[in-house]
């Protein structure tokens, strides 16, 4: 492929790229294609995953998230619970193991299913103020 002439897919050859947006994908006409139909299929099914995605609650620091797969460790551990450590170089968050206190990264961890428990809240005292 050449960067001045790129090679052009159409939907009809059954391209592996399904992340077209829905604007585009309104536009199309109707198709007999099997190729093109099911491309269309993963492009809307992607479409509706990604925002199932974004509508998962965004961990803060000092909360707890629970995944509901384990991940294995390189030290053969399965871990599922970690507490939510704010990033100091990005928004993506860390994620702390609450018996190693060791921190992780966890790439996509929001293609995961996960259950968010918030941090307790302490009561300010009532004698102090």
């Amino acid at each position: 492929m050449s960067s001045t002439n790129p090679t052009r897919l159409t939907e009809h050859m059954g391209p592996c790229e399904s992340e077209c947006p829905a604007a585009i994908l309104d536009e199309l006409t109707t198709t007999d294609s099997k190729y093109a139909s099911e491309w269309r299929e993963r492009c809307r099914a992607n479409l509706v995953a990604r925002k199932l995605e974004q509508a998962k609650p965004t961990p803060k620091p000092g909360q707890t998230i629970i995944f509901d797969e384990p991940m294995r460790f390189s030290d053969g551990s399965d871990r599922a619970r970690f507490e939510v450590v704010a990033n100091p170089k990005g928004r993506t968050p860390l994620f702390r193991d609450p018996e190693s206190r060791a921190i992780c990264r966890i790439p996509a961890f929001r293609k995961r299913s996960y259950r968010i428990i918030h941090a307790a809240i302490v009561p300010k005292d009532a004698s102090s103020g």
